[in-house]
């Protein structure tokens, strides 16, 4: 006769003492566990993209646009910006 791959792993017969009540007991904190993890998971999302929105307002404030210039202005090239071959 074959045995368990359980026992096999764990040298033992695994037993479940569980009555049905306590099974649908178990499903009812199962299911309030998943709906509080549910709902951090949203609060979680809002805040990330709460956190966003500053970082992407602060990046743009901070951004240097570089100077205005405009059609004939004139300007001063380094020589060692280019590259030649």
């Amino acid at each position: 006769m074959g045995t368990s791959p359980f026992k096999a792993n764990y040298g033992y017969k695994l037993t479940i003492l569980l009555t049905l009540w306590q099974a649908i007991k178990i499903s009812k904190i199962a299911k309030e566990r998943v709906e509080e993890f549910i709902n951090l998971y949203k609060n979680l999302y809002k805040i990330a993209k709460l956190v966003q929105k500053h970082i992407r307002k602060y990046y743009n404030f901070k951004k240097f646009k570089g100077p205005d210039l405009k059609e004939g202005d004139k300007v001063w090239l380094l020589y060692k910006n280019f590259k030649l071959k």
